[in-house]
């Protein structure tokens, strides 16, 4: 089951910056960057730049892992935009980034299960480690975990929820024209590779590739 509270029809595909020139997949938590491989190829089938973004999968320092990605979302040197695609807690570092970069080139952000409000895994992880973990520290703190929630309008903005998620719990974000959220049926894993979602990826990013 699909819910799009706002129709990519009514989204622009792209703001005054240009088309969109390169892809930055985000992993979460303790997750290998392979895990994200069928989203890779699933976009270099609409965009040559589809890059896995490099970044420790457990005890981050988080304010490195932001600013680094802050740095790099500033450096784009050409006319075109980025779009940044993120799952779980690869979505908490995005928008900090994008939050902390003055003069930004990201005109799309895919956020995947993002990590907002923790559900029962990283609870009892929690419970378990306390805040040895930066991660879980993050995912225990409601306040922390909702950080920069909304992201500024100027960026597009996709939110894709699974109704089967034991690692977090949907939340409503604050709605503007550029928002458009999904919930669908999947878990907090497969809702990153099943072919929905994918189609919703990409159709998002690239409505003019004809990839349905």
């Amino acid at each position: 089951m699909s819910h799009d509270s706002t129709s990519f029809a009514s989204i622009h595909p792209a703001d005054s910056r240009g088309d969109i020139e390169k892809v930055l997949l985000i992993p979460g938590f303790c997750e290998p960057a392979v895990f994200l491989w069928p989203l890779k190829l699933s976009l270099q089938q609409s965009c040559d730049n589809v890059q896995l973004w490099s970044d420790r999968m457990i005890f981050r320092n988080l304010e490195k892992s932001v600013a680094r990605l802050s740095s790099e979302l500033q450096s784009q040197s050409s006319s075109g935009s980025i779009a940044l695609v993120t799952h779980s807690f690869g979505d908490w570092v995005a928008r900090r980034a994008i939050a902390a970069s003055r003069s930004h080139h990201v005109s799309a952000l895919v956020s995947i299960a993002p990590v907002m409000q923790a559900g029962i895994v990283p609870d009892l992880l929690h419970l378990a480690t306390g805040n040895l973990i930066p991660e879980v520290a993050v995912m225990g703190d409601p306040v922390r975990a909702n950080c920069d929630a909304s992201v500024e309008g100027r960026v597009r903005r996709l939110v894709i929820w699974a109704s089967m998620d034991l690692y977090v719990r949907p939340v409503e974000i604050d709605e503007h024209p550029n928002a458009s959220v999904h919930h669908l049926v999947g878990s907090h894993l497969t809702v990153a590779m099943q072919p929905n979602s994918l189609r919703l990826i990409s159709q998002f990013l690239f409505p003019a590739s004809g990839i349905h």
